[in-house]
Parts: structure tokens; C-alpha cells; sequence
């Protein structure tokens, strides 16, 4: 079984307040053109302040370039980073996927 599709970029920390973070992560605040084909948010329930967020882009080189790319640590100290997170890139193995019928 290996990955196919698109590669997703998973990373989940703490920031100082998720109202800054929404600010700098709100739809066109990131210039286009940098290879995201989706991007989700997600806002833990047990902490308002801690966020996982889910960027998929069609290649492990466009993922590369998105982490390491110029401005990264900018745009995370000012989403108000608490820490700067370990980076989860992986391909989905649709072998293993569920999905509920009905």
C-alpha cells in the first residue's frame, strides 16, 4: 500500500489567542500561487487556543517549499505561535480509507 493524491500538510499547536490566528489565516491573506489546493482549520474543543490546520498541495516538493519558504516563521509569529510545531507531510493510502454508506 502507498500514498496517492495530493500531499496533505497536518499541524496541530497551541497559539496565544485564536482570534489573532483567524486574522492571519483568513481566506486571501496569503498571497495566491503557492500551491494550496485546500487548506482546513480546525479549533480543539478542550482549548480554544489550540488549532490543527490541514494544507493539501498536488506534491511533496510544493509541501517542502511551503514549510521552508520565505516568510513561514513571519506568518507564525504573527498567528501568535506559541512554539514552532513539528510538520506531519503525508499522502493519503486510499486502501485504508472509510467512508460511512447511508
Amino acid at each position: 500500500m502507498t500514498a496517492t493524491g495530493p500531499v496533505r500538510l497536518t499541524v496541530i499547536y497551541p497559539v496565544r489567542d485564536f482570534d489573532e490566528f483567524a486574522r492571519v489565516f483568513a481566506p486571501g491573506a496569503r498571497p495566491a500561487g503557492d500551491g494550496v489546493l485546500s487548506r482546513r482549520v480546525f479549533r480543539s474543543l478542550d482549548d480554544p487556543n489550540e488549532v490543527m490546520f490541514e494544507i493539501e498541495v498536488a506534491s511533496l516538493a510544493q509541501a517542502k517549499q511551503l514549510i521552508t519558504g520565505e516568510g513561514v516563521r513571519e506568518m507564525l509569529d504573527r498567528a501568535g505561535a506559541e512554539i514552532y510545531p513539528p510538520v506531519f507531510i503525508g499522502g493519503e493510502v486510499s486502501d485504508l480509507r472509510y467512508e460511512r454508506q447511508g
